[in-house]
């Protein structure tokens, strides 16, 4: 085939295509690099010793096609990116959010794997997403899981609804679960101030909690908690959590603090209090330097993690 009948070839093939794929969509993710020396080993998502990591970095396609005025499909489709570590080469992917469904002036439903809006409802009140320092280190509850119906309904006056549900053959679960939000404000501090959420899960990953979220941010301060009772499925183990952060933008600095506490001991074996100071240096909207130290108390034993990294976000 000659060159002008290849690029022909090719023209026709991009316009079927643009006709025939009309969605909307595109492509985003999180490359992290970070070095952390950890005293022990006791922490999730980190190791004992000095270890190069790229926590939690991912890619992922995201859209929406539309059907009518009032509808349309949307879709997510997500991976953990870990072959930049040495040990990882041999499974370099691992499963994130990824689901389809439809979209409408009823809300959004969707089927796949997906956090669970228990998990949601946390907000912005982490500080230390994705670390060392994450709340699912001492907090139940964390779940991303596969086979559920997520629905998620329009806002009204601040005001928002939404529900996870897994059957009963889903390897996460003994029993049929779900999960139920209720969300006052802004979950990300950016249109409003405040935000407010309540929410309840009951089988999902044979765990029964609920969860009272807050966060309020005015000026350059932002101040966040979140209270929750859990206990396993079976009842045998059970305990109250809590975690407090707090967060000042002094220019390009954003020094930040903090505390957790868990007595259900469903992460760790035992009762499990976390601190942790860090601060991020913000290069521009897509790209910061961050700082960490956290320490992990257990009743038994201790761990300290010390880190430094870099976060770009596309």
């Amino acid at each position: 085939m000659t060159a002008s009948k290849t690029l022909i070839a090719l023209g026709v093939m991009a316009t079927f295509s643009s006709t025939a794929f009309a969605a909307d969509f595109n492509v985003y993710g999180k490359a992290e690099v970070q070095i952390a020396d950890t005293d022990k080993g006791l922490m999730r998502y980190t190791k004992a010793g000095t270890q190069i990591d790229a926590p939690f970095s991912r890619i992922g396609i995201k859209g929406d096609h539309k059907l009518s005025d009032s509808l349309k499909v949307v879709f997510k489709y997500e991976v953990q990116v870990k072959g930049f570590e040495n040990d990882d080469t041999k499974s370099p992917f691992s499963s994130r959010n990824t689901y389809v469904g439809l979209a409408g002036n009823w809300g959004t439903l969707v089927v796949g794997r997906n956090d669970t809006r228990f998990k949601y409802s946390e907000g912005k009140v982490d500080q230390f997403n994705e670390t060392q320092s994450d709340i699912a280190q001492i907090l139940p509850g964390q779940d991303r899981l596969g086979d559920t119906l997520t629905y998620s309904s329009k806002t009204y006056n601040d005001l928002s609804f939404s529900f996870t549900y897994a059957p009963k053959d889903d390897a996460s679960n003994e029993e049929t679960g779900f999960a139920a939000t209720a969300i006052y404000g802004d979950r990300a501090l950016k249109a409003k101030p405040y935000y407010i959420s309540l929410s309840h899960t009951d089988g999902l990953n044979n765990l029964v909690a609920t969860r009272v979220v807050a966060a309020y941010k005015f000026d350059a301060f932002q101040l966040g908690a979140i209270v929750q009772d859990s206990e396993n499925l079976d009842g045998s183990k059970s305990g109250t959590g809590y975690l407090v952060s707090a967060s000042y933008k002094i220019g390009s600095w954003v020094p930040k603090i903090q505390l957790g506490k868990d007595t259900s001991k469903l992460r760790h074996a035992e009762e499990a209090t976390q601190w942790t100071i860090g601060t991020d240096y913000v290069l521009d909207k897509q790209t910061n330097l961050y700082a960490l130290v956290t320490q992990l108390d257990l009743e038994s034993d201790d761990d300290t993690s010390i880190a430094v990294g870099m976060k770009y976000k596309f």
